[in-house]
């Protein structure tokens, strides 16, 4: 792959790594920076990537976790935050239970196991098949299967906690 095509190609994963980097660093400021190491290390070593093994999106993906939880080894604990992501063009009262169930959500999977978290936001916000995140992850499909069960069922029982 040429390094023009592959820039631009990154540049169109950038919202997605963002986001993937948001949810498992715990906030924007870092996210940003381990999305930037990572285009920076992908573009500085455009050979690293192997088409044969599967799409630039799952490689990069796989890229910036690896440097968000390199990122995380090296920091202090501290409590974690979940970005909200926000649904516009409806109407305030609706926007309201939005916001509150959002709230709850973001609770709910900062709550939860950081490698239950970041496999939900892979398949259910960034929407990735089970195939392309068993590479992300670097463990088989079938694993991922039971790991999105478990953090699914996790998930819900600490939002149901919340909600009452």
């Amino acid at each position: 792959m040429k390094t023009t095509q592959m820039r631009l190609e990154l540049a169109q994963l950038g919202s997605g790594a963002h986001a993937l980097a948001i949810q498992i660093m715990g906030n924007p400021d870092d996210a940003a920076d381990a999305v930037q190491d990572a285009l920076t290390k992908a573009l500085e070593q455009p050979r690293s990537y192997d088409s044969s093994r599967g799409p630039l999106k799952t490689w990069f993906l796989r890229v910036v976790r690896n440097r968000c939880i390199d990122l995380i080894r090296k920091r202090k604990p501290h409590d974690e935050k979940v970005e909200q992501l926000v649904d516009s063009g409806i109407g305030p009262e609706q926007a309201a239970e939005n916001a509150d169930v959002s709230r709850m959500l973001e609770r709910a999977l900062a709550a939860i196991d950081p490698d239950h978290r970041q496999i939900v936001i892979l398949r259910d916000y960034l929407e990735l098949p089970y195939k392309e995140i068993a590479t992300v992850l670097e463990v088989a499909p079938g694993t991922v299967m039971s790991r999105l069960h478990r953090a699914r069922l996790a998930l819900a029982k600490v939002y149901r906690e919340y909600d009452e």
